[in-house]
């Protein structure tokens, strides 16, 4: 019965992904972009299909609430909208092969932003297009699966995020999906919209300023880097606030947008990122070799790494191999931390940050004072025992998943600095931060087919956390 209804909800997304490929393919159709434009009319096809045979199939299925459904909805989710995103690639650039599309499609949905045919697509506007409309719609697709199957399942301690919606604390998770992303919709294309108003009221090109907006809100640096590197500082602070506003946490945007209150002193991880950013930004003056001429370059570039965006400005790109090394390591850093727990970045997330420096603290005082009684608290919520054990299992699953990904790629024929930043990249999701952090990374073009499988891999296990994938494996959830 879970599986009728795992397919029934794989079909619906199907569809909604169909349909958004009408977009590209118009737009391909009005600017004389035809090869392009063939490739999104067979690959809506296609979706519409196979959306439609699933939809229609099984669509008298009844709701189900078992853990199975609940685990498998995301993996088997992204890995279906990774594929029908990637298939336009594919049809265009068949002799790249099948995985190559599907790790670019992977990209999209999970908001890394990394392509896999570099020189090729940068002047092919509607492709541009695609891309980051299909990041656009996998960062709200990340926020609504966060505050739903994600809390529901307690992955690493997300159950201590109280979550401002009125279906928040609902015990189901999957059901309550559609009215997450419901209440999260409006306010995620009202900012985009925004953004897209104001920098093309700053003087960026209008397609540039769309693709930006779009890229911006859902972290995912899908956008040419020459985008970037060209725009003035009015469009970098602009795209800053953004990339602000998309590493928050949404629950609480729609909090501010229903109660017009800014809510900072509820919202910690927004406190906590001001403070990051402004740290970042500081050492990253003082390790390159920059002056205070520069300092909303190394904003822009502080706040991209938070929000696993990836894509730096030309202050970090064009560092020497001196300044190099000590910008990228703060940047990893920044880039590990992430963004709030509710909204659409990678990383560890600061939460589980703030959490874990809170437990490091108490063990501290256990030791000096081994009689007392110790809490962890997060706000108004008390750690418990499943919490904490929840958080040192996502920390330690994300490091040994890492590690895994690394020596299979070095393994592979991979230089180990490059292997080990790609894993790193493709767990925390800022898949354009492998150039910036490896000036000897020959690009992801220069792949293997094999390489592009698992950072496809982990990609997906970056974006629906790695206890949920080491849960495949338990006897557990098999026996029901």
């Amino acid at each position: 019965m879970w599986k009728s209804r795992l397919f029934y909800l794989i079909g619906s997304w199907i569809l909604v992904l169909a349909a958004l490929q009408l977009l590209p393919l118009f737009y391909a159709l009005s600017i004389g972009e035809y090869d392009a434009a063939g490739s999104f009319f067979a690959s809506a096809s296609l979706a519409l299909l196979l959306g439609g045979a699933l939809f229609l199939g099984f669509r008298s299925t009844e709701r189900v609430r078992v853990p199975r459904l609940t685990i498998f909805l995301p993996l088997v989710g992204v890995a279906s909208l990774a594929l029908m995103a990637g298939l336009p690639l594919y049809l265009l650039f068949p002799e790249g092969g099948f995985l190559r599309a599907f790790y670019d499609g992977m990209s999209q949905v999970t908001t890394n932003g990394a392509t896999a045919y570099e020189g090729a697509i940068e002047q092919m506007r509607s492709i541009l297009l695609w891309r980051a409309t299909a990041s656009w719609m996998g960062g709200l697709m990340a926020i609504s699966f966060t505050l739903s199957l994600l809390m529901a399942m307690n992955s690493g301690g997300l159950q201590l995020h109280r979550s401002p919606l009125h279906f928040g604390d609902r015990e189901s998770g999957y059901q309550r999906l559609t009215a997450t992303t419901k209440a999260v919709f409006p306010i995620y294309v009202f900012a985009t919209l925004l953004c897209f108003v104001l920098l093309w009221l700053s003087g960026v090109d209008r397609f540039d300023a769309f693709l930006l907006s779009l890229s911006a809100v859902s972290t995912a640096g899908v956008v040419p880097e020459a985008a970037v590197q060209t725009i003035g500082i009015v469009p970098q602070l602009i795209l800053s606030l953004f990339l602000l506003i998309g590493l928050s946490n949404w629950d609480f945007h729609h909090l501010r947008a229903r109660t017009l209150s800014p809510r900072l002193r509820a919202d910690r991880e927004l406190r906590m990122s001001l403070v990051v950013i402004i740290a970042g930004t500081f050492v990253l003056l003082a390790v390159t070799d920059t002056d205070f001429a520069d300092i909303v370059s190394l904003l822009f570039a502080a706040v991209s790494a938070l929000s696993t965006y990836g894509v730096m400005p030309e202050t970090i790109a064009g560092l020497d191999a001196t300044d190099a090394l000590p910008a990228a390591i703060l940047l990893m850093m920044l880039t590990a931390i992430g963004g709030a727990a509710a909204s659409a970045s990678g990383g560890l997330k600061q939460m589980r940050i703030i959490l874990i420096f809170k437990l490091g603290r108490a063990e501290i005082d256990r030791l000096a004072h081994p009689h007392g009684v110790h809490t962890v608290q997060y706000g108004d919520a008390v750690a418990e025992k499943r919490d904490v054990d929840a958080i040192w299992l996502l920390l330690g699953s994300f490091v040994l998943i890492m590690a895994i990904g690394a020596v299979a790629l070095a393994v592979l024929g991979i230089h180990f600095q490059d292997a080990l930043t790609l894993s790193f990249t493709a767990m925390t999701l800022s898949g354009p931060l492998a150039v910036s952090a490896d000036p000897g990374f020959a690009g992801y073009a220069s792949l293997a087919q094999v390489d592009y499988a698992i950072l496809s891999l982990l990609m997906l296990i970056g974006r629906v956390e790695a206890p949920i994938f080491m849960a495949v494996f338990a006897r557990a959830l098999w026996r029901g």
